[in-house]
C-alpha cells in the first residue's frame, strides 16, 4: 500500500479523570504538508529459559513526530503552545487590534490529542486512512526567515513534539483506521474521537 497524500491536520485538548480521557476545543491546525512519526528503539526483554529464549516482550517507550503545514496561525499557537497575548496599544498602528504573543515564563504547554488523514493507493485504487495519536504535547518551534528574491521561496512552519502513551487502562499510544472510501469519512472518525461537532 502506497501513502500518497496526507491532510487535515487536527489537534484536541486533552484531559483524564483517571483512566477516564476525554478531549475539548478540536480545531484543524492548518494545511498538511508533511508528517513524519520516529519511534523510540526499544529492546526485546527476553526471558531464558533451557539455555535459550522463551519469552519476549517489547513495549512501547516514547516517540517524537513532526508536523510541516502551510501556516500555524497565531490562534492556533495559543492552544497548542499555551502562549499568552498581550495588547498593543500604539495609536500609529492601522490594523484592527494588534497584538503581541508571548513566549515567556507563563507558558504552559498542554496535553493534546493529534489527528490527521492519510490518502493511500493499493492496486490502483484510492483510500484515506484516518490516524490518531492520543496523547502528545508540542515544544516550541524554531524559525527560519529568508528574504525574498528573484523568485518566491515558499517557507513553511514546522512543529515536533513528543508522543505518550496515554491514560487509558491498555495506555494507547497510537489509533490507525481501515481504509475508508472518502477522506470525508477519514475526518469523521478523527472528530468524532476528538469529540469535535462543528
Amino acid at each position: 500500500m502506497a501513502k500518497i497524500g496526507l491532510s487535515k491536520p487536527y489537534f484536541a485538548k486533552y484531559a483524564n479523570t483517571e483512566t477516564t480521557v476525554t478531549y475539548s476545543d478540536g480545531a484543524l491546525m492548518g494545511k498538511a504538508v508533511e508528517l513524519s512519526i520516529e519511534l523510540e528503539d526499544a529492546d526485546d526483554n527476553i526471558l531464558y529459559a533451557d539455555n535459550g529464549p522463551a519469552e519476549t516482550a517489547n513495549t512501547f517507550s516514547g516517540g517524537s513526530f513532526t508536523l510541516t503545514t502551510d501556516d500555524l496561525l497565531p490562534e492556533v499557537l495559543l492552544t497548542i503552545l499555551g502562549v499568552s497575548e498581550e495588547a498593543i496599544t500604539s495609536e500609529e498602528i492601522q490594523t484592527e487590534t494588534p497584538k503581541w504573543y508571548n513566549w515567556d515564563d507563563a507558558q504552559a504547554t498542554p496535553y493534546l490529542g493529534f489527528g490527521a488523514i492519510v490518502k493511500v493507493q493499493n492496486g490502483g485504487k484510492v483510500g484515506y486512512q484516518a490516524i490518531v495519536l492520543p496523547k502528545i504535547k508540542f515544544s516550541n518551534p524554531s524559525d527560519t526567515f529568508t528574504t525574498q528574491g528573484e523568485t518566491v521561496e515558499w517557507g513553511t512552519p514546522e512543529i515536533s513534539g513528543t508522543i505518550m502513551r496515554d491514560d487509558t487502562v491498555n495506555h494507547q499510544w497510537k489509533k490507525l483506521s481501515n481504509i475508508m472510501d472518502s477522506e470525508a469519512d477519514a475526518e469523521a472518525a478523527i472528530k468524532q474521537f476528538f469529540s469535535i461537532t462543528a
